[in-house]
């Protein structure tokens, strides 16, 4: 699989091709930016909630999704006291976010049978390019994989996706 860098607003190709494996229902965009994927998959009619603490960007996914007439519950929210709530999400997205603290709340978050898609920086991002400025914002080696070892790993990889990007990516099902 190819990672290409995702222009403004076109979908993760995580997402993209993981997308037939995920079940209809209640859709939670953790750190969902602007939006990209939020819309694809309100447009693919899912019932989708994103959250992200910028303000300016939620504000223009709510402007997309109202022009394009899908519907998204998009709200400003400070991951560092956000509550997920148990057994409600069908799918979780996080993507380009790590707060380790928030991945248990990710896991409860889902249903039975439900989808997890995760992608972020990997530490090799920050030795080679020191980017993200913080370690701590980029897993280590096989950490995000430890996380989900209790879920089915569907898909696992990490390493660089670009000669300037390095994530670690999981797609996994909580056991039906």
């Amino acid at each position: 699989m190819t990672i290409t860098a995702p222009t403004n607003q076109e979908p993760s190709t995580l997402l993209l091709d993981y997308f037939h494996l995920l079940p209809k229902g209640r859709v939670l965009d953790v750190a969902m930016g602007k939006g990209r994927n939020a819309l694809y998959l309100a447009k693919h009619g899912f019932e989708v909630e994103g959250v992200d603490i910028d303000e300016t960007s939620v504000k223009e996914c709510r402007e997309v999704a109202s022009k394009r007439r899908l519907k998204i519950k998009a709200q400003v929210v400070d991951l560092t006291g956000y509550r997920i709530f148990s057994n409600t999400y069908d799918v979780i997205l996080c993507f380009n976010y790590l707060q380790r603290d928030l991945i248990p709340q990710m896991k409860t978050g889902l249903k039975k049978g439900g989808i997890i898609l995760y992608q972020t920086f990997l530490i090799d991002q920050h030795i080679k390019f020191g980017k993200p400025k913080h370690k701590e914002y980029c897993f280590e080696h096989n950490e995000l994989l430890r996380f989900f070892q209790d879920f089915r790993v569907i898909y696992h990889k990490e390493g660089f996706v670009t000669e300037e990007k390095a994530v670690a990516s999981l797609v996994a099902q909580k056991d039906v």
